[in-house]
């Protein structure tokens, strides 16, 4: 994996924490501005390095989990889910067993 890791250039981290990503980073994965990422940092032998992940490859990544896992689409199995967690409602005044005659 680390055969595939290529060097862009530096970075510097701005007063407000901010992190410029270089033009050519940008433009080879699509980055635009407004665009949301996960932060995730390992403290394996210290804290050496973060990685950013797009937003949208979350997602993407996690369907594609979820369809190996449980052969299935996201939405349809969150639908499944939702409609074995739901129990019917009983009405307020529905009678109760426990009678005293």
């Amino acid at each position: 994996m680390v055969d595939r890791v290529k060097y862009y250039g530096g970075a510097v981290v701005g007063e407000k924490g901010q992190i410029i990503i270089p033009a050519e980073v940008r433009k080879k994965f699509g980055i635009e501005t407004g665009d949301r990422f996960l932060v995730m940092a390992g403290e394996r032998m210290g804290a050496w390095g973060i990685v950013l992940i797009k937003g949208e490859m979350v997602s993407l990544m996690l369907t594609q989990l979820v369809q190996k896992v449980f052969g299935g689409e996201l939405t349809q199995i969150l639908q499944d889910v939702q409609g074995t967690e739901k129990q019917p409602d009983q009405p307020q005044n529905a009678p109760s067993d426990d009678r005293r005659d």
